[in-house]
């Protein structure tokens, strides 16, 4: 973990962990013990999973329509798959849109995860609006009585033309649900996406931690943008995605 883990998250943690044992009286050969007890207290503060999603959708509009953010490569269309997959075994349709109209191949790659769950995949021609993508991919939900769930293009803070498509897909069509898709192995790189996507998100969900299992990643996240971590992704199948319970990835890192 201390290898992926932003110095600006090490840092907080330090503080919070001298705040924690200062004046804490320590019987002889039990420090280690006292020292583990604080940082797990240290971590289960700074860690949150309170994301609800059936609040969330019992407070959604109608349709629900929930976005996928996040950089190039971070797992934002295999994690559409995923989460309509789960909506699909929970007895909830889903229409997957194909708001990426820009990376090659991606709304053929969406095409193939709606085709694997069963879902529609609203999509238009390459470089053409991706609000208006959405737009139709809601519609569609609303008529159908459907969840939408719309992927976006993957993009950088200094990439203004691609955050401004961005903001006017959010802006058209009101998500209710907006979750930044972070990759574990991005390392110190998720503060930066943190940053390119602040104030647009509701929950973080972290792919990949079947190839990085340290942890630094949900870490430093949290640590910068204060969000809930809803979910984290485990392998290439569909069912590969979990609930984060912040006890038990404490217990996992303690180990």
């Amino acid at each position: 973990m201390k290898n992926n883990v932003s110095l600006e998250a090490a840092e907080a943690i330090e503080e919070e962990l001298l705040e924690t044992l200062r004046g804490r009286e320590v019987k002889r050969g039990k420090a280690e013990e006292k020292v583990e007890e604080a940082v797990r207290e240290v971590l289960l503060e700074l860690l949150d999973d309170s994301f609800d999603l059936a609040h969330a959708l019992d407070e959604a509009s109608e349709p629900p329509v929930m976005f996928l953010m996040g950089f190039n490569g971070s797992g934002k269309t295999t994690t559409a798959g995923k989460l309509g997959d789960m909506f699909e075994d929970m007895g909830m349709e889903v229409v997957l849109g194909a708001g990426d109209t820009f990376r090659a191949a991606s709304i053929e790659q969406l095409e193939e995860h709606g085709s694997n769950i069963g879902a529609k995949v609203i999509s238009h021609e390459y470089e053409s609006d991706p609000a208006a993508v959405a737009y139709d991919a809601v519609e569609h939900a609303q008529n159908e009585d459907k969840i939408a769930i719309i992927d976006t293009a993957g993009r950088s803070h200094s990439d203004d033309n691609l955050m401004g498509e961005l903001e006017k897909m959010v802006r058209v069509n009101e998500p209710d649900i907006s979750f930044l898709v972070v990759d574990a192995l991005a390392g110190n790189d998720v503060l930066e996406q943190a940053e390119a996507y602040e104030g647009m998100f509701d929950a973080v969900i972290v792919t990949k931690l079947d190839v990085d299992e340290s942890g630094g990643a949900i870490i430093s996240i949290s640590e910068r943008s204060g969000k809930p971590v809803a979910y984290i992704g485990t392998g290439q199948d569909y069912s590969d995605i979990e609930e984060f319970d912040r006890e038990e990835f404490v217990d996992q890192i303690l180990d």
